[in-house]
């Protein structure tokens, strides 16, 4: 596949944060997140890797832009769904899109480790999670539940890919969709108990 090619502008090349970020997404779908560096994405793009420092200062805040890219298409679900269903469709559409693009749910998770990432996608699940009523301190446990479900095992889920494609390992007999689908809807079942808790408590109080 031929390198991504930049904007040309005034007769020299210049790169946008875009170009960077595609440049990076055809770098983990060719190679892995071992060999994505900013060396290789210059390579990628035809430019020097200073060009490259002017948009992001370090790979590790590159690695938070892409994380945060790769989840954009994760929108709020509609208004009328229910509050676990909404829980649900999100945590699905997460899955969904660190699937289509290998090693990125590590990317993710570096992103989210480090601090870099604005986290976006998990104010649909508090959102979510808010308007089924539960306190504060359930919230934040649900949503780490459902965003280290997502996280985790997607990340089990590349690994093993990534090994198979470099021939460490034959093919695998897991099912990870349903693994997934499985822990999700033990992880909402709790948490409609702890809702149906929380109503009782407040009525007899």
């Amino acid at each position: 596949m031929p390198a991504l090619t930049p904007t040309r502008y005034g007769g020299r090349m210049a790169i946008t944060r875009t170009d960077v970020l595609a440049a990076a997404r055809e770098v983990l779908r060719r190679h892995s997140l071992a060999d994505l560096s900013m060396r290789r994405l210059a390579t990628e793009l035809g430019v020097s890797p200073n060009a490259l420092y002017w948009h992001y200062p370090d790979k590790q805040t590159l690695l938070a832009a892409l994380g945060d890219d790769i989840l954009a298409d994760v929108t709020a679900p509609a208004d009328d769904l229910e509050w676990d269903e909404r829980l649900e469709s999100v945590a699905r559409a997460m899955r969904a899109s660190l699937c289509a693009v290998p090693d990125s749910a590590e990317v993710v998770s570096s992103g989210w480790s480090s601090g870099l990432s604005t986290m976006a996608v998990l104010d649909h699940l508090t959102d979510a999670a808010r308007d089924g009523g539960l306190s504060t301190s359930a919230r934040r446990g649900l949503v780490t539940a459902i965003a280290q479900l997502v996280i985790g095992l997607t990340i089990e889920q590349q690994t093993r890919q990534q090994m198979e494609r470099l021939g460490v390992t034959g093919p695998g007999d897991r099912d990870y969709d349903a693994e997934f689908a499985d822990a999700l809807a033990i992880v909402l079942a709790g948490a409609r108990q702890v809702r149906a808790a929380q109503t009782v408590a407040t009525a007899a109080s």
